[in-house]
């Protein structure tokens, strides 16, 4: 049985998720409104930076503590390097396994191609990582303290749930593969965990999406 700070922090994260959870699904809920439907991006990403920056600021406390800071973003750009020189090429076969098993790859991007790239950075890595790995990792760090040391990063089962919490919020867009993006998650805690920032988390999560955005104009 948890002692009760423990359950006191577990009862405020799941609160405060299902809250940003069950506001994005008001919104997407609203999307016969040209206005939401074409800013639901955005209008998540809000909800996902306000409710965590609302939280410490009521609490007094301060963003650096739940790695909401520049400092290790250094460290954090080069290990989402690494991570993406070690993952992105094994990422194309099994995108095509998955997706697209009959079509070929060819790279043809729109135009304003950039303006998908801002809007991964602005309002969906930052926002998703400042409440999943800054916020809520963080959090968790409270009700399971065991840590164990994993290639040069403290964690423990806090990593394990956010990552958990995370995949499940993606099923506000109802489809099960959307359950994949668990295993990512497990690697921005693990790079949150090791720098002690989500700025590297932020550059890789941003990446990510982008990269599979590539891939999928290149098949689709």
């Amino acid at each position: 049985m948890l002692s009760a700070e423990p359950k006191r922090v577990w009862i405020e994260v799941v609160a405060i998720w299902a809250i940003a959870i069950g506001v994005i699904l008001a919104f997407k809920l609203l999307d016969f409104v040209p206005f939401i439907k074409e800013n639901l991006w955005g209008i998540a990403g809000l909800v996902f930076l306000f409710l965590p920056i609302e939280w410490l600021y009521r609490r007094g406390e301060n963003p650096a503590d739940f790695g909401i800071t520049r400092r290790g973003l250094g460290k954090g750009l080069l290990l989402a390097a690494i991570l993406v020189a070690l993952t992105f090429p094994a990422y194309m076969p099994a995108y095509k396994w998955w997706f697209s098993r009959t079509q070929d790859f060819s790279l043809h991007l729109p135009a304003d191609f950039w303006k998908e790239c801002v809007g991964f950075i602005f309002l969906v890595a930052l926002p998703e990582e400042a409440f999943y790995r800054g916020y809520l990792q963080t959090r968790l760090d409270k009700v399971f303290k065991k840590k164990v040391k994993i290639l040069g990063a403290e964690v423990g089962w806090s990593v394990v749930v956010a990552a958990a919490f995370f995949a499940v919020g993606h099923l506000v867009d109802p489809r099960l593969d959307k359950l994949g993006t668990f295993f990512p998650g497990l690697l921005f805690g693990w790079m949150r965990a090791r720098t002690g920032s989500i700025g590297g988390a932020v550059a890789f999560h941003a990446l990510c999406d982008i990269w599979a955005e590539v891939l999928r104009y290149g098949y689709f």
